[in-house]
């Protein structure tokens, strides 16, 4: 039980702090992964924490480096990777972190569909219709229709919804840019304390940045709090993906 005590507690803390503030600090996931390895190596899988660890901070850190993971989130998902590697899916062992990115995305894109029909629907009110199909979905489509509408929603009306002009003085690291700056390397989205002294040395004054992004925290926690309750009821699973294919679900260590 302690792996399972020491993720909930620290994705939780993760999630509330994310919630408030928009960040999740370093001092809560770079003790979970050190502390996840270190257990993992008294408990026979180290070499597996190790792997997976590794492999979700690079994958990771694509994602954070083209903006569409923050790092925060990055390391939350390697922490939970150092103490729980693993989930199996009809024998074959995935990532946690994984399925847990995956999931987290859906459950954020029900959320935010909503989230982003209300605000579109003070302009035109048709968008409030949106949230009402949810309750004659089965989750699993329920689910899918959010990422469908949440995608539609945010490239067709990104400008609305995200897009603002920020003053080079008023930028923080983790901002993330809206569109290239000839200053910075190619496919650079979030910033950096370096990237911000060169746009000044470089005499810009303005650029668009993302701003209102989804705080993601709170959904790894809700991700991760499922994924454990499928553990102990694997036959949800099963009844739920019945409609697509049929396999057993084991969480190990």
């Amino acid at each position: 039980m302690l792996d399972i005590i020491v993720i909930i507690a620290a994705t939780a803390a993760a999630a509330i702090i994310d919630g408030y503030t928009g960040e999740i600090p370093e001092w809560i996931t770079i003790p979970l992964m050190v502390s996840g390895i270190a257990y993992a190596f008294f408990n026979g899988f180290f070499t597996e924490s190790v792997i997976v660890t590794v492999a979700t901070l690079g994958v990771g850190y694509l994602l954070y480096y083209t903006g569409e993971l923050g790092g925060g989130d990055v390391l939350l998902l390697a922490g939970i990777s150092a103490w729980k590697p693993w989930i199996e899916l009809a024998g074959i062992p995935i990532p946690a972190s994984l399925i847990i990115l995956v999931l987290g995305l859906m459950l954020s894109s029900v959320f935010f569909s909503v989230f982003y029909a209300i605000l579109l629907g003070r302009k035109r009110k048709t968008f409030l219709a949106i949230p009402i199909a949810y309750p004659f979905l089965p989750p699993a489509l329920a689910l899918l229709y959010g990422a469908a509408v949440t995608a539609y929603l945010g490239q067709k009306y990104r400008e609305d919804l995200f897009v603002r002009e920020k003053s080079v003085d008023q930028l923080l690291p983790e901002d993330v840019l809206a569109e290239p700056v000839d200053a910075l390397p190619p496919g650079k989205k979030v910033l950096e304390k370096k990237d911000i002294e060169t746009l000044k040395e470089r005499g810009v004054k303005t650029v668009k940045t993302l701003e209102n992004l989804p705080r993601f925290g709170p959904f790894i926690l809700l991700a991760l709090l499922m994924l454990l309750w499928l553990e102990s009821n694997p036959l949800y699973l099963q009844y739920y993906a019945s409609s697509f294919l049929s396999f057993n679900v084991r969480l190990y260590p």
